[in-house]
């Protein structure tokens, strides 16, 4: 299985627009009802009611999200986020809880390649800073592309980066603003040289179900050289963990898990705990099916 973390990570694509209130939605079921309509450019600016810029942004974060994937054919078709939450029988037909936006953040945190997004919220190098400092470790991670990163695509991916999780004033146009922001994993202070300060600090992880919860644990556990454990502490502090993506401090991260064992994944999902180990262990043939991790179900059917 390939690691989604060894690949190229991407620093643009998004047209310089954050992914808007109501876009996944539409775009899901624009696909489900033609898999050819963003390969039409004119029926896709007019199917979707927006321009030819917002189109392919759209298209970027409705693939870095997973609720569309490009099959075989080229064409597109629902991904498994899509048809988790807006199929017909799907969670969230239109993204309005808390729990679908955790979600959408795991995926794009640890299966999208944004660079933004794996340097803060994937690898968690950034807990406090400001915009040039990420700026600066963008930089540092663009270093090692064939080509140099254009400074500006540099401020514009901070930029697109903050405004998904962070709006110092919503407007009145719903339509402006991305959902993210309701998930409140980046705060601001001032500074007294005048300067905006940026926190994703640990804090308590309103919306967060065990269903989500489970799926991102699962989805980590199964890159674990395909052992299906591992221990607590790369759990709470690991590169691209549920620990680390979701901002869990140790309290929470066991609490989550003993409720996860003792209810949706009884059976699958096992936290063992003695004097020498803490270790988590999942039998991926037990597991209940609806709660197969997007990205691993292909080596569940066959493990």
């Amino acid at each position: 299985m390939t690691n989604p973390h060894e690949r190229a990570e991407r620093f643009s694509g998004h047209e310089s627009f954050i992914c808007r209130y109501g876009w996944l939605p539409k775009v899901f079921r624009a696909v489900v009802s033609n898999p050819r309509v963003l390969r039409d450019e004119e029926l896709a600016m007019t199917t979707l009611g927006i321009g030819r810029n917002m189109v392919k942004s759209l298209q970027f974060w409705a693939e870095a999200t997973g609720v569309i994937i490009v099959d075989g054919t080229g064409m597109h078709v629902p991904g498994s986020v899509g048809s988790r939450l807006f199929a017909e029988s799907g969670w969230d037909p239109y993204l309005e809880s808390l729990e679908s936006l955790w979600l959408i953040h795991w995926q794009l945190s640890t299966n999208a390649g944004l660079a933004a997004w794996n340097e803060v919220f994937g690898e968690g190098k950034l807990i406090r800073f400001d915009r040039q400092k990420l700026i600066n470790a963008l930089s540092q991670r663009g270093a090692k592309l064939a080509r140099p990163l254009a400074p500006s695509t540099l401020e514009q991916h901070t930029s697109i980066f903050i405004q998904s999780y962070y709006q110092a004033e919503r407007g009145t146009d719903d339509t402006s603003w991305c959902p993210l922001q309701d998930l409140g994993l980046i705060k601001a202070t001032k500074t007294e040289d005048g300067r905006v300060l940026y926190n994703t600090d640990l804090a308590t992880p309103v919306g967060l179900s065990l269903r989500v919860f489970g799926l991102a644990l699962i989805d980590f556990l199964a890159r674990q050289d395909h052992s299906w454990t591992a221990d607590f502490k790369s759990v709470l502090k690991g590169n691209y963990s549920p620990g680390i993506v979701f901002r869990l401090d140790e309290h929470q991260l066991r609490q989550l898990i003993e409720s996860a064992t003792a209810g949706p994944f009884h059976g699958a999902l096992r936290f063992v705990d003695t004097a020498d180990t803490q270790s988590i262990v999942l039998t991926p043939t037990t597991l209940d099916p609806q709660y197969h991790s997007w990205a691993q179900e292909e080596v569940l059917e066959h493990a």
